[in-house]
């Protein structure tokens, strides 16, 4: 036994094969799984990490992604760059710098670096990825990730971080990553990525580098509420695709609103507020409603004094939180006051609020402010809408020494009204992924304004 070999456990999945049929025939099925620990144990005086306030704050879901490669003139890529062992190897030494991703949480306060490891699944599929990326079939794409998105439990068992690697009939391979939010937020989930792709390339000097200081910058708490997002089991999603053009309308629209002339709203202001506005009207088809409101999460890494570097790993986010907005009958001029709306919520998350959210006083503000919310939003008829901006993430420099991927997907989250956006490669489009209960999204994607700028694939 090698000293890899000795780092990762085999087993056969218990209970059966997880398939999903795509068709008569095709179907994803799960034949391994395996446990990677880190390549060297954690040293004693490490093995209690703390998490920050704002990991208390994340909400109890796993962010999940799908990377696809597809390779070049017919590689196979799972036997031509061995892919498994690969991911294997590097896996296991990357675990080893970001070692909290190998163990697991204790009590909502702190993570047992315990090196108990991750799990990877080998899956194949019978079906041509190409074929499958023209049309992709939103059941399946979840199907690509492993385990359930929706954190069931706050304790031991929960594993941060599963990977499945899914292995199609063309030789193209699409890798399913799932972390924990109570670990990782958006930036830190792309900067471990790409740290284990570099690994995998065999530039170890650049996983070195990696930052654990965000519970020193925001300290934890006792008894802390999360941030109430409305979860739900019976959500349904769409993807939206946006091209430059689509982008560029709505933008022109929007600069003639007399609010917005001094700072013109950026393009993921205005599709949000584009998204915003059509999920009132579909919300005011099935019920009157008085009030909806928007958040948005914010990374607060540029705009601290000074800034974080992107390298610091942990949750430091924060939600912006528009004025409630009356829901109305009359929906001409609401674009220009929604995207003002967004504009000025996200615009007060500057380096003083930061600052005032590192207080005690202002933490327990915060605190009694996310709950007042949470009640307000069980006891009234108020709509909330959600976004998050995976926009200029390097999500398509991931490679792990066979190309970067073509395609890089979400898949549903358990988030009622949660949209999240992702770059297009090709343009400077952008791709909107919107989870919403069922009968919502058939009134929702039924708008004729929404299909006027976007395709739904």
């Amino acid at each position: 036994m090698n000293s890899m070999d000795k780092h990762i456990m085999t087993y056969r999945w218990k209970g059966g094969i997880l398939e999903h049929y795509l068709g008569k025939t095709e179907k994803v099925e799960v034949i391994s799984k395996e446990l990677i620990k880190p390549s060297s144990p954690t040293p004693l005086q490490l093995r209690s990490f703390k998490l920050s306030l704002l990991d208390q704050f994340a909400p109890p879901v796993y962010i999940p992604i799908l990377f696809c490669y597809t390779g070049k003139d017919g590689d196979n890529l799972l036997q031509s760059y061995q892919v498994p062992q690969k991911l294997k190897a590097s896996l296991s030494k990357t675990l080893a710098i970001f070692y909290p991703l190998a163990g697991r949480i204790k009590d909502d306060d702190t993570i047992d670096c315990n090196d108990e490891g991750d799990e990877i699944l080998d899956a194949r599929v019978k079906i041509q990825l190409f074929e499958f990326l023209k049309k992709p079939n939103v059941e399946v794409l979840d199907q690509l990730v492993p385990g359930d998105i929706l954190c069931t439990r706050s304790g031991a068992e929960d594993v941060p971080l599963a990977i499945q690697v899914n292995s199609f009939e063309c030789g193209g391979v699409v890798i399913g990553v799932r972390l924990s939010h109570k670990i990782v937020d958006g930036v830190a989930m792309v900067e471990f990525i790409n740290k284990w792709a570099a690994t995998a390339r065999g530039t170890n000097e650049e996983a070195m580098d990696v930052t654990l200081v965000s519970a020193s910058l925001f300290s934890p708490r006792f008894s802390v509420l999360g941030y109430m997002l409305p979860i739900s089991e019976t959500v349904v999603m769409r993807q939206l695709v946006l091209d430059a053009y689509a982008i560029a309308a709505v933008r022109a629209r929007a600069t003639g609103h007399p609010t917005l002339r001094p700072h013109p709203p950026t393009r993921v202001e205005v599709v949000s507020a584009l998204i915003w506005r059509c999920f009132m009207k579909a919300k005011n088809e099935k019920g009157p409603a008085t009030v909806s409101v928007s958040t948005h999460a914010v990374n607060l890494r540029g705009r601290t004094v000074p800034p974080v570097q992107h390298s610091c790993f942990g949750n430091l986010w924060a939600l912006a939180v528009t004025k409630g907005v009356a829901i109305s009958e009359s929906y001409g001029d609401m674009q220009g006051c929604l995207e003002n709306e967004l504009r000025e919520s996200i615009r007060a998350i500057d380096s003083d609020f930061i600052e005032e959210l590192k207080g005690p006083d202002e933490a327990i503000k915060a605190h009694e402010g996310m709950k007042n919310k949470a009640e307000n939003y069980l006891d009234r008829d108020i709509h909330v809408c959600t976004f998050s901006s995976w926009c200029r993430f390097p999500f398509y420099e991931v490679d792990f020494g066979w190309g970067k991927p073509t395609r890089v997907s979400c898949c549903t989250i358990p988030i009622n009204n949660l949209a999240i956006f992702i770059d297009r490669r090709c343009d400077d489009g952008m791709e909107a992924w919107v989870n919403m209960e069922a009968d919502d999204m058939a009134r929702f994607e039924q708008d004729q304004e929404l299909l006027s700028f976007v395709s739904i694939p």
